[in-house]
């Protein structure tokens, strides 16, 4: 994907059902298999269905016996797999993509007699099965086949409306890689099947367009924003007129994922040569049908329907851009959508990366950012082969362009390593001459990082499968994928490949950031904040790789300090979630290195929160600018009651005091408070109290969820808004506070770690504890929680999901940013390469105790 984050959903879903409407079905079952069992369920209704809490047992019938919560949200006619096999083995063995949800390691086996029970997050059955050839004699047996439910049979729990599966019966049924037989991962109960695995197709739009320029002429842009080769033979273009078949663009031929194509009234060689275009962008030259300062483009397939269309004119939509001696670019909201509102006039050194042309004109024709994959029209030799990334079929944790070169990061002993599990899908292609008669080969630059026998292709023909395996040495390589014909011509792409070394098996490398400073959990994803800019970055929580999407809104936020054209980042540290909105703060703090002011840090802002796992998707919600001054306005004048200046807030939020000391300013954790509007808003400094600095601070902003939230649109509420409670100052071994988080039962986990740079010598280490939330509870309790894997890996500051009393496989985040990955003195986030970078997910098993326990740390602990 085009750097990271214009990855377009393929089908616009419905809201979620609530549980009574709810309408997940069993769907098809095999007790023993090869690839061993499997059960599908399937949402046979309209709505989407949240299947967080739900469960799955056999004939014990006990809800909650297996969760399946992580198969996250099921789109209408969706279908999810619960199997004793490993999800990974499962989809390799069937077939199925990555986004075919897939719950592997369940323990609770089935018999050749048995029952299958699905529950719903209150312990409500949805639907069972009771079935056995034994039991209920003519009934199906399914070992080594599956079994899949009839219409009349659908939620009856009855195994007679059951049906053999046999290869290509009437649900599809195929071979697996052990010769068993079944459909998993698609049923045709549902009305309308979601095949999760289907790509987005070719999608031809127009993309930037002049209608007049002296010198140039005018041109439009057509750019294929899909993800699979658009062939247009037998399309068309006509202005204002709407006529199909008026100009003919067959000479466009195929049209590659991230392609632009270019027609103009001008020769087409002439064309390329006013805009510094090579030979390998496609222009139609010789235009007579001639654009109009206000007028139409008309889009049209080989079949006449219209594909897309712009009416435009500066007179006719009065405020819209006209585009004389200057093109005019789609934004991505106005992709597609015929609204000229949406248009921008282009200028040297825009976001599309525009330039003048000899004559003068401005724009960017043969290359549009509104394009999902990037596509370089000037690599390859005519006549030789082609060799291109199917991008569609490729995961989205990997972000490679169509074709030339891209780049891949990855980690040795990664069991979930993109490169290495799910691998790169090729396309090859000989204009002259057999697909299957091509020599493919993959070789590496450096042995000692990749050999090429790390390298292993699947497949065969046009579309062939690259896994990529380090040695086990950190470092970078070059690896080379080369189709040779007949002829002895060569067509190449180049993988620029950079591999570290993970702790172990189980951890995840997340790539594209380095600076991970707080998440939230959403289903399977999470949303992880950078605090070295504003990209929210949604990742798998369960796979490595790169983020699957990702939202700014650095345009929401009137930033003011502004380096270089670009707005200073705001160093995002805390967040809190109510499960319906979050709140994001940034840190608050000066500079690291000298104590500079950075006021764009000084923001407080929400998102709302609309779907779940990976449709997940944020909206704005407001902002609030003065929480910092609020804060120190409230200890200058007493708002306390302690004395004024009491908390010294004045003097470390001060110019010229850096944030990482003892005194400085700086806020990492945000956590819902227990009343209606609150948040606790957690320091890392300064420590307190201002005569001994031992003590974390954290205090309550009774409203500041509602005062975020009640902001005028465009702006903040006034300074002075939010009201504080009396400050907490909490004994956490002389440790600040990096992250907290809010538990089921309403405790807090808290991450401390030292007010500089940890060393790992307490108090200069990190360290979990559990705080009831109770002002007058100042003594936390420390856990026995290992984080030294966390810390190896960089700077503790996150914590990803909800803790319940009792034992907890906890998720938390490494801020690499200044950690060396690849042997090479660079630290993460100077990498030149952004995709290179990287931060790390460590599970970590703790035990919470339960509430009742607080009684020990009053006093009876001797």
């Amino acid at each position: 994907m085009n750097v990271f984050f214009r990855y377009a959903a393929a089908l616009a879903l419905a809201g979620v059902a609530p549980l009574a409407a709810a309408q997940v079905r069993i769907t098809e079952f095999m007790y023993d298999g090869t690839n061993k069992e499997f059960v599908e369920i399937t949402n046979v209704g309209a709505a989407a269905v949240d299947l967080t809490g739900w469960s799955y047992d056999d004939d014990s019938n006990v809800a909650g016996s297996v969760p399946i919560g992580a198969l996250d949200r099921l789109a209408p006619g969706e279908s999810a797999i619960i199997t004793e096999n490993t999800a990974a083995a499962f989809r390799d063995a069937w077939g199925l993509c990555a986004a075919a949800k897939v719950v592997g390691g369940s323990t609770h086996n089935l018999g050749r007699a048995d029952t299958i029970n699905i529950y719903d997050a209150s312990g409500t059955r949805v639907d069972t099965l009771r079935y056995g050839d034994q039991t209920f004699p003519g009934t199906i047996r399914t070992q080594n086949a599956s079994g899949w439910v009839s219409a009349a049979g659908l939620g009856n729990d009855q195994i007679a409306q059951w049906t053999l599966s046999s290869v290509g019966d009437a649900e599809n049924s195929r071979l697996s890689s052990g010769n068993e037989i079944g459909s998993p991962g698609l049923s045709t109960r549902a009305a309308t099947p979601y095949n999760p695995c289907q790509p987005l197709g070719p999608r031809m739009r127009i993309t930037e367009y002049m209608y007049d320029s002296t010198s140039n002429g005018e041109f439009v842009e057509f750019t294929n924003v899909g993800d699979a080769p658009a062939d247009m033979t037998g399309w068309s273009f006509d202005d204002d007129s709407n006529a199909p078949g008026t100009v003919s663009l067959g000479a466009f031929g195929t049209v590659q994922p991230g392609e632009s194509v270019l027609f103009t009234d001008q020769a087409a060689t002439a064309f390329r040569t006013a805009w510094g275009l090579c030979a390998g962008v496609k222009v139609i030259g010789g235009n007579t049908v001639g654009l109009g300062r206000n007028d139409v483009i008309n889009l049209y397939d080989a079949a006449n329907a219209q594909v897309d269309k712009l009416a435009y004119g500066d007179q006719n939509f009065p405020g819209t851009i006209r585009t004389t001696g200057a093109a005019g670019w789609v934004s991505a909201a106005g992709l597609g959508a015929n609204l000229p509102s949406a248009w921008t006039l282009a200028t040297v050194g825009d976001a599309e990366g525009s330039y003048a042309a000899t004559g003068g004109a401005i724009g960017s024709p043969g290359k549009s950012t509104r394009a999902l994959f990037d596509f370089d029209a000037c690599v390859g030799i005519g006549g030789s082969p082609e060799v291109t990334v199917d991008v569609a079929a490729t995961t989205r944790r990997l972000d490679l362009p169509v074709n030339g070169a891209g780049s891949v990061a990855a980690s040795y002993i990664d069991a979930t390593d993109p490169a290495a599990t799910d691998g790169i899908v090729f396309h090859f292609a000989d204009t002259d001459g057999d697909v299957s008669a091509l020599a493919v080969i993959a070789t590496s630059s450096n042995p000692a990082v990749v050999a090429d026998g790390g390298l292993t292709w699947t497949g065969s023909g046009a579309d062939r499968t690259l896994r990529i395996i380090g040695t086990g040495t950190a470092g970078y390589a070059t690896i080379v994928v080369r189709a040779t014909d007949a002829d002895s011509k060569s067509g190449t792409y180049t993988i620029n490949y950079a591999v570290s070394l993970a702790a172990s098996p189980g951890d995840y490398n997340y790539t594209g950031a380095s600076d991970a400073s707080t998440a939230v959990a959403v289903g399977s994803h999470m949303l992880v904040a950078d605090d070295e800019n504003q990209n929210l970055r949604l990742f798998s929580r369960t796979r490595s790789g790169l983020a699957e999407n990702g939202f700014d809104f650095t345009g929401s936020l009137a930033l003011p300090d502004i380096d270089g054209g670009q707005p200073r980042e705001v160093d995002i540290e805390g967040a809190a979630s109510d499960g319906e909105t979050i709140w994001w703060t940034g840190s608050h703090s000066n500079k690291k290195d000298n104590g500079a002011a950075r006021p764009n840090r000084q923001r407080v802002f929400a998102t709302t929160v609309n779907d779940t796992g990976e449709a997940t998707q944020l909206a704005y919600a407001g902002r609030y600018d003065y929480l910092r001054a609020d804060l120190v306005n409230w200890d200058t004048n007493n708002g306390h009651g302690l004395g004024a200046n009491a908390l010294g807030l004045a003097e470390s939020a001060a110019t010229g005091i850096w944030p990482e000391r003892d005194d400085g300013f700086n806020i990492e954790g945000l956590a819902i408070a227990p009343d209606l509007d609150g948040l606790y808003v957690a320091f890392r400094a300064p420590l307190l109290p201002t005569s001994a600095r031992t003590k974390a601070l954290v205090i309550h902003a009774t409203n500041l969820r509602a005062v975020v939230l009640d902001a005028p649109a465009g702006g903040s509420q006034p300074a002075g808004s939010v009201t504080f409670a009396a400050p907490i100052e909490l004994d956490l071994g002389g440790r600040g506070i990096r992250e907290i988080s809010r538990m089921s039962d309403g405790r807090y986990l808290i991450v401390a770690g030292p007010t500089t740079t940890a060393n790992g010598t307490p108090p200069s280490d990190f360290r979990l504890y559990v705080w009831s939330g109770n002002a007058a509870d100042v003594a936390p309790l420390p856990l026995n929680a290992d984080l030294a894997a966390v810390a190896a890996a960089g700077s503790v500051e996150t914590l990803v999901g909800i803790a319940n009393a009792g034992t907890n496989l906890l998720t938390f985040l490494s801020d690499s940013g200044d950690t060396v990955w690849y042997d090479d003195g660079v630290i993460a986030k100077d990498l030149p390469e952004p995709r290179f970078r990287k931060f790390v997910g460590v599970n970590v098993t703790v035990d919470v105790p339960p509430a009742n326990d607080v009684i020990f740390r009053n006093g009876f602990d001797g």
